[in-house]
């Protein structure tokens, strides 16, 4: 069986940052769960982990904006399954004869941000800016050129060190930053402000420049001097990528400029519907568009109708069965597998024979109904082949309009063999072991193939 739980769902883009990788499916969830808030539970995820949505810290000087609660936002958010998390899902469902149910899969994209994409629909006229290459959105059209230029111009452009002459000049002084200690320079270079203002975004974007400048001291004893001296023998600049040998050296500031004008509106959107993964809600400067987000993903997750639904109409349109087991109101599963009954009359004995004992009790563990490795090639080939269900639980029950599932099914095999299944079906569940005893073992995994490209739903 491939477990879904060991799928990374984190899109290429995602991967460049700080390697947050999916966790596991989540168990499953019995009744007593219901109405109980994710965070009470001590679940992982959107809406048990709050820090997903940070706010800038208050800083010495500036305005504490967060004084106030976020304007609402009339919207409408509709909670989706992030395409190439669905794709590799889909992929994963049709290398795999085990039925899946929907709700745990809808569960499990959505304990990952990365996994789950929101449609926003806004009503009340506000307008927010997007990256097309990582879906960020903000209010202000400056807060995302800053997130283009800091995430981005990377993409574009590579950095080298290349060695200089040692600048020329007497200097009484140098800067250095209070915050890291790094060596700015002196500040009668005519690179100093530049410098400065390029600390300052990059490696501190919760301050403003002028508050950055505020943490800048000044340092005049000679060893400190010399020591930026040696620092600057070494000097950095940017390339286009791609461009290949004597391609034009750049700082900073000029590879910025070019970015700009030739790259930056290309990746700058203004869209009338607000696409964007939950992942980059929950980065958004925007605490407005992190609460609607955070609202929508906390109602999700207590009844996940939305996911649910959409996860079922993804399924169907990819031509894989749908099902529920029980009766026309119980859960709902998803497999690759198409189901059709078993002819046991016509079929070798030992087919016959785990066939005929999973009509006969249904909701067995593997270890029960083959002890054995030959007869567990025969129940595999049954359930590949959609004879019998197979489940990720590790059960298997025969083929009907609704399958039986669930621990209501596990009659005792001791009183109820005898009366059900054949008499060589009790015969070999027996000969191993007490049959009372036995101990439901995991399914034996399929051999793993690599993953395909994604599948995206129109």
């Amino acid at each position: 069986m491939i477990e879904i739980g060991s799928i990374d769902f984190m899109p290429d883009w995602a991967k460049k940052g700080a390697g947050v990788t999916v966790g596991k499916t989540r168990p499953e969830r019995d009744s007593s769960d219901r109405g109980v808030h994710p965070e009470r539970k001590g679940g992982k995820g959107f809406a048990a982990s709050r820090r997903n949505f940070p706010s800038k810290p208050f800083v010495r000087g500036a305005q504490n904006r967060f004084d106030a609660r976020p304007a609402p936002i009339d919207a409408e958010v509709k909670v989706l399954p992030e395409p190439k998390a669905l794709g590799t899902i889909i992929n994963k469902l049709r290398q795999d004869f085990h039925a899946y149910k929907l709700k745990d899969l809808a569960y499990f994209l959505l304990d990952n941000p990365a996994s789950v994409l929101l449609k926003v629909t806004i009503k009340d006229g506000t307008r927010f800016h997007q990256c097309k290459a990582c879906g960020f959105a903000a209010e202000n059209e400056d807060e995302l050129v800053e997130h283009i230029l800091a995430a981005h111009l990377g993409d574009y452009y590579e950095s080298r060190e290349i060695e200089c002459e040692a600048p020329k000049g007497n200097f009484n002084c140098v800067a250095k930053c209070g915050l890291s200690g790094t060596l700015l320079g002196p500040p009668n270079m005519h690179d100093f402000n530049e410098t400065v203002k390029e600390t300052a975004r990059t490696r501190y974007p919760e301050l403003s420049e002028a508050e950055y400048r505020s943490h800048i001291e000044m340092v005049r004893d000679p060893e400190t001097i010399e020591a930026w001296r040696q620092s600057a023998l070494k000097r950095r600049v940017f390339v286009a990528k791609g461009a290949g040998e004597g391609a034009e050296e750049m700082t900073r500031a000029q590879a910025e400029g070019v970015f700009r004008r030739t790259i930056l509106p290309s990746l700058k959107d203004e869209p009338k519907k607000l696409m964007i993964s939950a992942d980059a809600a929950a980065k958004s400067p925007s605490r407005s568009l992190q609460k609607l987000c955070r609202d929508a993903l906390e109602a999700e997750r207590r009844a996940p109708y939305g996911m649910c639904f959409a996860l079922h109409g993804a399924f169907h349109h990819r031509k894989l069965n749908l099902f529920r087991v029980n009766d026309s109101r119980g859960p709902e599963f998803v497999t690759s597998v198409e189901y059709r009954p078993f002819d046991a009359e016509h079929a070798i004995a030992e087919l016959s024979r785990i066939a005929n004992f999973i009509a006969a009790n249904p909701c067995q563990p593997k270890a029960v109904i083959a002890p054995d490795a030959e007869t567990q090639k025969h129940l595999n080939w049954l359930a590949s082949t959609g004879h019998v269900v197979a489940f990720t639980n590790g059960v298997f029950s025969p083929v009907e309009k609704f399958p039986k599932y669930g621990p209501q099914w596990q009659k005792p095999i001791a009183a109820r063999a005898v009366e059900l299944a054949p008499e060589s079906a009790v015969e070999s569940a027996s000969e191993p072991a007490p049959v009372s005893g036995a101990v439901e073992e995991s399914i034996v995994a399929e051999e793993k193939k690599d993953e395909t490209a994604p599948v995206v739903v129109e």
